[in-house]
Order: C-alpha cells, then sequence, then structure tokens
C-alpha cells in the first residue's frame, strides 16, 4: 500500500510536523510505502497534482489548515479525478468542528480526522480499504457511511502524550528549515472563543528530561532556532 502525504504549506521556510509525528509511530510497519509532495500555495495547482499522479499512491493524506484550504481542495478533488481509485484522508485544525456540510460537499474526500491523529491514525490504515463498518471503530473519524449517512466519531485525544514517539525520529522530520518546532505541551486550560486548542483539557505535558534530551538532538543537527509549540 503506497501512502502519499501532501505537505501544502504558505513557504518553503515552513514545514508541518504533522507528516513526521504520524509517521514516527508506525516507521516500522513494512506493508506501508511513504511517499510525500511538498509544494506551498502559490504553486500551480496543475504541477502539484502531476507529481502526485506520478506516484499513484493508493491513499492522499494531509493536513487542512485555514490558509491552505482552497488551494488543497483544488489540488486533492483533481488528483482524484485522475486516480479514481485513490482514498484521501484529511486532519487538522479545520476539522474541529461539525463535518457533515463539508463531507457532502466534497464528496472526493472518504474521511476526516478531528483532534489528534498520532494513535487512530495507524488504526484506520490497518482497514482503510475495509467496509466502512470497520471506521466506526475509529475514534475522531468523520465519514459517509456506504449509504451515504454522515457518520461521527467524535474526537481523538492522545492521554499519554509523553509516551509518543518523537517526531525527530521519523525520516520525514525536516532539518532543512531555518528552525524546527518542538511541541512540549498539548491542550490549554483558558477557553478563549478565537483559539483552535480552547478548552482541550486535560493539559498534556513531556517531561523536561524528555524535552532536555530531544533538544540536545536538535543540536546535534545544527539547528539553532527552535519554535516551541
Amino acid at each position: 500500500m503506497k501512502l502519499l502525504w501532501l505537505d501544502l504549506n504558505s513557504s518553503y521556510a515552513h514545514s508541518s510536523l504533522a507528516l513526521p509525528a504520524l509517521h514516527a509511530q508506525i516507521a516500522d510497519d513494512t506493508t506501508i510505502e511513504w511517499c510525500i509532495v511538498s509544494a506551498t500555495i502559490n504553486e500551480n495547482t496543475g504541477m502539484v497534482v502531476s507529481r502526485i499522479h506520478k506516484h499513484r499512491p493508493d491513499i492522499i493524506a494531509a493536513t487542512n489548515w485555514l490558509f491552505n484550504h482552497e488551494q488543497l481542495l483544488h489540488i486533492i478533488s483533481r488528483a482524484k479525478a485522475l486516480l479514481p481509485h485513490c482514498c484521501i484522508v484529511l486532519g487538522g485544525p479545520e476539522f474541529l468542528g461539525n463535518n457533515e456540510a463539508f463531507l457532502y460537499k466534497n464528496k472526493f474526500v472518504s474521511g476526516v480526522f478531528r483532534g489528534e491523529g498520532e494513535e487512530v491514525f495507524p488504526q484506520w490504515l490497518k482497514v482503510w480499504n475495509h467496509s466502512k463498518e470497520t471506521w466506526k471503530a475509529i475514534t475522531g473519524l468523520c465519514y459517509l457511511d456506504e449509504n451515504g449517512r454522515y457518520q461521527d466519531n467524535g474526537i481523538a485525544r492522545v492521554m499519554n502524550f509523553s509516551q509518543l514517539v518523537s517526531p525527530e525520529k521519523s525520516c520525514f522530520f525536516n532539518w532543512s528549515k531555518p528552525f524546527v518546532q518542538l511541541e512540549t505541551t498539548r491542550g490549554c486550560f483558558n477557553t478563549c472563543a478565537f483559539c483552535v486548542s480552547g478548552g482541550e483539557k486535560p493539559v498534556r505535558t513531556i517531561p523536561l528530561e524528555a524535552i532536555r534530551e530531544r533538544l540536545n538532538d536538535i543540536h546535534q543537527h545544527g539547528i539553532k532556532n527552535v519554535r516551541v509549540l
């Protein structure tokens, strides 16, 4: 099975943590062939679609943000037209709300993940080409079933955040950027209405010693700028 990650950013100075964060959890699964297409929102849609088509993936996955939403849909809808067998799944902050209208409007998207994907995405990869009855067990997954009915599996939370394999362990962690991002906590005890993290309880942290080890690893790679998330 070939999985293509579409890494669509605002500029090449940025690199999403989503791919290495997910890949690190299942990097030893030899049944999955991973590939990546990186692009910016300013690139020609047709050229990006052509690069995707050359890989002929079984699955296309991507993170949907407010800044890349429109361009991402242009790209994946055209990719689906060229690769009708391909299964397209998305995640990211744009899906923290109700996803019913989005899925009815964009039926080329097979499903969207609400919440944190490190635990549930590997579960879905084991049943992605099975009957959608099996998808009901995947927490956080929203999709249309075989009868076209909307199914909402709630929101996924990684409670043992500190036990995850760090993104830096993934071969897809990008060390070539001017800076790297280091996620030290998840959740927030505030409830600011404008913030996608507001009200995400409980707040989960990584032990200080683990952060120190990761910073040393980052330093060994010659990175001097770290953005703490």
